[in-house]
């Protein structure tokens, strides 16, 4: 049986609970979650420095609205619900299964890396919680397992959804599973897939149809990459690049022109 411990940004992530949940049913064995604690000032400064206002809506979004915004574009509801994933926080998979739910301020924590040496996993998952150090990736198996919301290489970073669109490459917006390492998003590539804009798609209607997509797509990449099925291709640092938070008003031009077809020149 295959071994895997689960890395998480907080108890109630949709993610997190809907990606163990399909492992769990795929046979995996989850030895522990580790789940980065809500309450974390650390962690709020370090957030806010990098995502600036929109960390507050991100945080009403999450966990006050518990993310039900428009129905009608939560597509990971949807998904759920067919898949009969009813499991919200994710302590309850200690009191329905008995894993071990281990709470953590930040996922590079000396109690991390000794429940990874003691346990020896195949691999992490990785399902959010900030920049993983290497003594963590040196003590996961196979590595730490991430699905990035963006086309690897080309597109490391942040904000890799409205950037292809500002630069008019909506073929290059999709997802990556990809193994970390030192430096951001630059692990080996696992699996690329490209998830184009519809006709009259918005941003968040786009950013919600991926998310669904992405609990799937890591989940059968892992699989496949445990029964050696999925090869590791390499990065090369010259290729691509990454980019960063992107100013208010650049989403906004991003915005127009997906409104009148991205691929406008």
């Amino acid at each position: 049986m295959h071994k895997v411990i689960v890395f998480s940004p907080n108890r109630y992530s949709l993610y997190s609970t809907t990606v163990s949940a399909m492992l769990i049913r795929k046979g995996v064995s989850i030895q522990s979650i580790y789940v980065r604690n809500l309450i974390n000032l650390k962690r709020f400064v370090g957030e806010y420095r990098r995502d600036g206002s929109r960390l507050i809506k991100k945080i009403w979004n999450k966990l006050i609205l518990k993310e039900a915004s428009n129905q009608n574009f939560d597509n990971i509801r949807i998904f759920r619900k067919e898949n009969e994933i009813f499991i919200t926080d994710l302590f309850e998979f200690n009191a329905k299964f008995g894993i071990p739910v281990i709470p953590c301020n930040d996922l590079n924590e000396p109690t991390v890396v000794d429940g990874l040496k003691n346990l020896h996993p195949d691999l992490v998952v990785f399902t959010g919680g900030g920049l993983i150090r290497q003594d963590v990736l040196d003590h996961s198996g196979h590595g730490v397992m991430n699905c990035h919301m963006g086309i690897l290489p080309n597109y490391r970073g942040m904000d890799v959804v409205e950037w292809p669109i500002l630069e008019r490459h909506p073929e290059m917006i999709g997802i990556t599973v990809h193994f970390m390492k030192k430096g951001v998003d630059t692990g080996d590539i696992l699996n690329i897939l490209n998830i184009p804009p519809m006709k009259d798609e918005t941003i968040p209607a786009l950013r919600n149809r991926i998310e669904p997509i992405m609990c799937q797509t890591i989940v059968d990449t892992c699989m496949d990459y445990l029964e050696g099925k999925v090869p590791k291709i390499p990065q090369k640092l010259s290729e691509g690049k990454q980019y960063f938070k992107m100013h208010t008003l650049l989403q906004e031009n991003a915005k127009v022109i997906l409104s009148r077809g991205s691929h406008a020149k």
